[in-house]
């Protein structure tokens, strides 16, 4: 890596949940970093800060004083002078941070002094806060005029007026009353920025009034009155075009047809601002509308009724994942759900019964049972089980998994302890780099491991599965498996009598090279 020469900088900054590698550009009202894509072309748009100066610093303060999850975050520095030479090599080393932690550490920011100097701060303020003066005191009195908030207002949640709403203007467009948004059960939700229960609503259409399927939702105008937004139901969604940026696969898309979910966060592209914002997505399953919602905007919470959400269930809802949970609501009553995150409701929904995932669970389940009496046949390039030696044995139908549907913990494979890191990212659905796995032939090796939730088990991959292409990239176990487990050929090797070593794709030594080219028919 090239020595730091110049004394402006420009960040990089790697977003923990989701990987994706970015530069900084600014800062965004919710206290984010405004991101635009790690491109050498996009030189123009990186923020710089002098090395010593104070805009850095001030950055920093202002990052943690007002972003809600800024553990997400990790920053890296480079020269500005050298950024589009740098760029490309950071973005190689960042895709695996923990494995270049020695090549990365002079670029990463070290914000511990941030922190502790914001955390001050709010001690601080708590404690001015703990003794109300008499300003303050009057502050809380003041009423809103003109349909703006007070200060006070604005530091908890403020649900929609409901004394701005024009109810007959209401009943005029759309053929419905206060009482008949009350009757659906509609009203509280859409009070709360949250959209309403499907509805029938009565539009005048070419001079006739025609009844439409219809979700509502309220909208603040800059009068400070409030507005009916319609979301008229849909033929289809549209999967085929990109939403914000974002081009769905076809993985996404049969995601989305199962749980109306995507599944994951991606980062969307705000067509007004360029703002790079990691965000959920989901399927109005009433009006085939596509919905995303920032995740920062979504609260998960630790319980749902009386059932407790586990830390490791509630990352795996943020990252988009679903949960098995039987769950018990504040009146006693228990049922089995798949909990998800619903860009639509904003936050974790009950997957309906109804939805194509409830049918693969169960279809899933059958099949796991079945494979767990026998042993799938390795091909080139797709995962593989393993064979010998699993933790605990070998574990079939749903072992791997609790009654819940949740991935269970495991410390080891195939001897090869997991860092508490790794167990984390197994449990939350992450693919596992592993080092030094012995081969079937005894030699060490590096392979990934990850949960497959259709199959109900972890599944051991050559490659990592999460950036693997159809024609495999250079791994430098995938010979020496391909040859010793899987009793493929290797040209190079083929006449070579030992099995073969971590990285060997040829001849190791005289010895070997004899063997390869000794003609076939004669002896050693």
């Amino acid at each position: 890596m090239a020595k730091k020469t110049n004394e402006r900088d420009v960040l990089i900054v790697r977003d923990e949940k989701t990987g994706e590698i970015s530069v900084v550009a600014g800062l965004n009202a919710d206290g984010t970093p405004k991101r635009v894509p790690a491109k050498a072309e996009n030189t123009k748009d990186f923020m710089t800060f002098d090395r010593h100066g104070d805009v850095i610093d001030n950055f920093f303060k202002n990052f943690y004083r007002q972003c809600k999850e800024p553990y997400r975050f990790g920053f890296y520095r480079i020269a500005a002078e050298q950024a589009d030479k740098l760029i490309d090599a950071m973005k190689e080393l960042l895709k695996d941070p923990v494995v270049n932690a020695e090549l990365l550490a002079p670029h990463k920011v070290d914000t511990s002094e941030y922190v502790r100097a914001v955390s001050e701060e709010e001690k601080q303020d708590n404690h001015n806060q703990q003794t109300p003066n008499e300003e303050n005191m009057q502050e809380q009195k003041v009423q809103p005029e003109n349909g703006q908030e007070t200060p006070a207002e604005k530091r908890g949640y403020q649900p929609i007026d409901e004394s701005k709403i024009d109810w007959n203007k209401f009943e005029a467009q759309y053929g419905l009353t206060r009482d008949d948004l009350v009757a659906s059960k509609s009203l509280d939700k859409m009070l709360n920025y949250r959209k309403s229960e499907p509805l029938t609503v009565r539009v005048e259409v070419l001079g006739e009034r025609q009844e439409l399927g219809a979700r509502l939702e309220l909208k603040r105008l800059p009068d400070g009155s409030v507005d009916f937004v319609p979301d008229f139901v849909r033929k289809e969604a549209r999967l085929d075009e990109p939403h914000k940026g974002h081009t769905f696969t076809d993985e996404e898309k049969k995601a989305l047809q199962q749980t109306g979910n995507l599944g994951r966060v991606v980062d969307l592209v705000d067509k007004e601002t360029g703002e790079i914002i990691p965000s959920f997505i989901s399927i109005d399953r009433f009006t085939n509308k596509i919905e995303d919602v920032p995740a920062n905007k979504v609260r998960i919470t630790d319980k749902i009724g009386k059932t407790e959400i586990s830390e490791t269930e509630q990352a795996l809802l943020r990252s988009g994942g679903y949960v098995r949970k039987e769950i018990e609501l504040a009146n006693g009553r228990k049922f089995p759900a798949i909990l998800q995150v619903s860009a639509i409701d904003k936050g974790v929904e009950f997957v309906p019964r109804n939805a194509r995932i409830w049918q693969g669970e169960r279809q899933g389940q059958r099949n796991g049972q079945r494979n767990g009496q026998q042993e799938n046949k390795p091909q080139e390039n797709k995962p593989q089980e393993n064979r010998q030696g699993q933790e605990q044995g070998e574990r079939k139908g749903r072992a791997w998994v609790d009654e819940n549907g949740n991935i269970k913990p495991i410390g080891k494979w195939k001897g090869v302890e997991f860092s508490e890191q790794q167990k984390a990212d197994y449990v939350s659905g992450k693919t596992v780099r592993l080092e030094n796995v012995p081969d079937d032939k005894g030699n060490p090796a590096t392979i990934y491991i990850k949960f497959n939730h259709e199959k109900g088990r972890p599944l051991r991959y050559d490659n990592n599965p999460d950036t693997a292409q159809k024609v495999a990239p250079s791994n430098e176990s995938r010979t020496q498996i391909a040859v010793n487990n899987e009793g493929k050929t290797n040209e190079a090797t083929k006449h070579v009598k030992e099995p073969l070593q971590q990285g060997q794709t040829a001849p190791a030594n005289e010895r070997q090279q004899r063997q390869q080219n000794k003609p076939k028919g004669q002896r050693l």
